[in-house]
């Protein structure tokens, strides 16, 4: 049986931060992704599960690294993001994290002066990529359609998060990462939520990765569990992220 094509990995990854009352030190020996898998970072609060998701985000920059790449299903090639961070090619990683990346925040993020349609549509603008019918196709898919001309503020906490997902879903990205997509939300309104994201994201062959404080939810969706390794002495917090087998 032939592998998924990969779509990520992150190798020998090392990020360090202090304050008065402690250190923390993340390590990421190995994190692949292949197409279409379903992760979900698990661990108390405080772990590092949100800091990992921002560095496979592209949007943190390890203190080192070995290697940073990262693959569109529809590109021949992959993206060197460690090189484009060494060369401080911004305008590289930002066209990167736009095409292969979606994001789902924890409260969804939207932004209260544009409409239902103008948030979904927004990640289509800064990628460059998809057109209206894909907006009202997710739409649709989402159970939101009726509220495209509607503004953030007239929708639920669960209308909210199924526009969050739309949006980070229509650029077609090779990764979507959500931090806590359904935290804020009920037990049925989180089943429902999660439900409609994995089933569209299987649709669209996408890979999910989410930090989540409710495994049990994770594994009843299909989400293999990479769990937080950590390590405490005294002031100072070592945790470990890896998808290699234990």
């Amino acid at each position: 049986m032939t592998a998924a094509p990969r779509v990520l990995e992150l190798i020998g990854a090392e990020m360090s931060r202090s304050d008065d009352k402690r250190r923390f030190d993340l390590s990421v020996p190995e994190f692949r992704v292949q197409r279409g898998d379903r992760l979900a970072l698990v661990g108390r609060s405080g772990s590092g599960k949100s800091t990992l998701i921002e560095i496979l985000a592209a949007a943190l920059r390890p203190d080192t690294m070995t290697s940073f790449r990262v693959q569109h299903p529809e590109e021949t090639d992959p993206r060197d993001l460690a090189a484009a961070w060494d060369d401080d090619d911004e305008a590289f990683l930002s066209a990167s994290r736009a095409r292969c990346f979606g994001y789902v925040q924890q409260i969804g993020g939207l932004l209260r002066f544009l409409t239902t349609e103008e948030n979904i549509a927004l990640s289509q603008t800064l990628s460059g990529s998809g057109d209206a019918s894909e907006v009202e196709a997710l739409a649709n898919a989402l159970g939101v359609h009726r509220y495209l001309k509607v503004h953030p503020d007239r929708l639920s906490v669960g209308e909210r998060q199924r526009v969050a997902i739309a949006r980070a879903l229509v650029h077609r990205p090779a990764l979507v990462l959500a931090d806590e997509p359904t935290g804020a939300l009920d037990i049925g309104t989180a089943e429902m939520v999660m439900q409609l994201f994995v089933e569209t994201a299987e649709r669209w062959g996408t890979s999910l990765i989410l930090a989540t404080h409710d495994p049990a939810l994770a594994e009843r969706f299909g989400f293999r569990l990479i769990e937080a390794q950590v390590r405490l002495e005294g002031a100072r917090q070592w945790t470990s992220f890896t998808t290699a087998p234990s």
